[in-house]
């Protein structure tokens, strides 16, 4: 029996070939195209985690750094860019600040490597609820204040009010103004600190509208330092010391303001605080001080009553009266004096104490100024005496020239005894001073001398 033999290849069946040059390269190629969809695959997926999941860990850095800079920050939403992260509607406060907040509608924080660089902010909004809050700036400055100033930051659209407590309406606002402010170092730092102490953070508010009760009564730069003891603002200057008017508040070691008048023209004092006083060439200087009414409770400090003292200088202005009285009412200046009590509603201001003296006349008594939105009334009521004798030497004077009236006023002094009783009543408007009611009274308790 043969072998069977091995079968045939088929009819259509091709012999095998050699590979050809290059196969190898190109399967590679092949190779190296899957790897290089593998590694797209791979990034596509990174990216998409960082996109899903990337915003919260940045939401936690980004408060963590306010956080570092003494401020507690809700971030609103968060956008991821290149080399920027921006906000949309963000809310704030101030560590350790009670009744201050503030929202900011968009916040652009550019970026170098993985740090904040720059804060770019628009459409900022602060409220500042009763004494309180002012009263924690200071500390705030003195614990946060220079690790804050490190970080460069410009702002429009800012607007800052202060009301008298949670809910009640708006006193005071600065709106529509800009804040741009270097690094710590770039001259954002006043001269001449206290020995030891942190250098204030200084820096102005540019063009901002004042409003009083809702009513803008000035649009002027408003300079402001926050330093470790007090805080600051100075109207219509570059820097708080050369403001014509400026506002200090000192928590320590007992909460106390001060509002300072630097010598100026009536005017350009006037318009800071919305009164009329017309084309005045008079000069006004002066004070005013507040502090805790006796006994107040310092934890309550938005509701404590509050003392103080005012005090001003007029130069260039005596009362109106008849020549007659030139003799009394000589030299050029008017000072008034008196103690101020704010009760708790801060409605009204009881002036108590008062004296105004121009000349040889010295009057004394009592008023009070009431409140009425962004305007005020004041009603005051003053007497004082004046001798005969020196009344009718005045009076001998205006109408007798040269010796003789020399002489008249003698004999007059010399000829009558008692005095001159003299009432005045004053009614104004803080908002038309010029247009002030004074309605005057004198009695007289003269005699001739025999």
């Amino acid at each position: 029996m043969e072998p069977a033999s091995p079968p045939s290849p088929a009819p259509d069946a091709e012999p095998p070939r050699s590979e050809a040059p290059g196969g190898g390269s190109a399967r590679r190629r092949r190779r190296r195209a899957a790897i290089a969809a593998l590694v797209v695959a791979i990034l596509a997926a990174a990216v998409a985690a960082v996109v899903l999941l990337a915003p919260p860990a940045i939401r936690r850095e980004i408060i963590a750094e306010a956080r570092a800079r003494g401020v507690a920050l809700d971030p609103g939403a968060v956008d991821l860019g290149l080399g920027a992260i921006r906000l949309r509607g963000a809310r704030f406060s101030l560590l350790g600040v009670r009744g201050l907040s503030g929202t900011i509608a968009r916040a652009t924080i550019e970026l170098r490597g993985l740090s904040p660089a720059r804060i770019a902010a628009e459409d900022v909004a602060i409220t500042a609820a009763g004494v309180d809050a002012l009263e924690g700036l200071p500390a705030w400055a003195a614990q946060h204040g220079a690790r804050a100033a490190e970080l460069p930051l410009a702002a429009s659209r800012v607007r800052v009010g202060y009301r008298d407590h949670e809910g009640a309406p708006e006193v005071f606002a600065l709106a529509d103004t800009a804040v741009r402010r270097g690094a710590a170092g770039a001259g954002q730092r006043a001269a001449g600190p206290q020995p030891g102490a942190p250098p204030p953070e200084t820096g102005v508010l540019r063009q901002a509208r004042v409003l009083v009760a809702g009513e803008e009564v000035a649009r002027t730069d408003v300079a402001w330092s926050l330093g470790a003891a007090s805080l600051s603002l100075g109207f219509g200057g570059g820097d708080v010391p050369s403001a014509p008017v400026r506002a200090e508040l000192r928590p320590l070691p007992s909460p106390s303001a001060k509002l300072e008048l630097a010598p100026a023209p009536l005017p350009a004092i006037a318009t800071f605080l919305g009164l009329d006083v017309g084309a005045s060439p008079v000069i006004v200087a002066g004070t005013v001080d507040l502090r805790l009414a006796g006994g107040a409770d310092r934890a309550a400090l938005s509701a404590a009553p509050l003392d103080g003292a005012v005090a001003l200088t007029l130069k260039g202005f005596t009362f109106p009266h008849p020549k007659e009285l030139d003799g009394l009412l000589f030299g050029d200046t008017t000072t008034f004096k008196a103690d101020v009590h704010l009760p708790a509603d801060r409605q009204r201001v009881a002036l108590s104490r008062v004296e105004v003296a121009a000349g040889a006349l010295k009057l004394g008594g009592a008023g009070e100024i009431q409140r009425a939105g962004a305007d005020a009334s004041i009603g005051m009521d003053l007497s004082g005496s004046v001798p005969c004798s020196l009344l009718a030497g005045s009076a001998a004077k205006a109408h007798l020239t040269g010796v003789v009236g020399v002489l008249a006023g003698d004999l007059a002094r010399r000829a009558l005894a008692g005095s001159v009783s003299v009432q005045v009543r004053v009614d104004a408007r803080a908002s038309r001073l010029t247009a002030a009611r004074v309605t005057p009274r004198a009695i007289l308790h003269c005699k001739v001398r025999l």
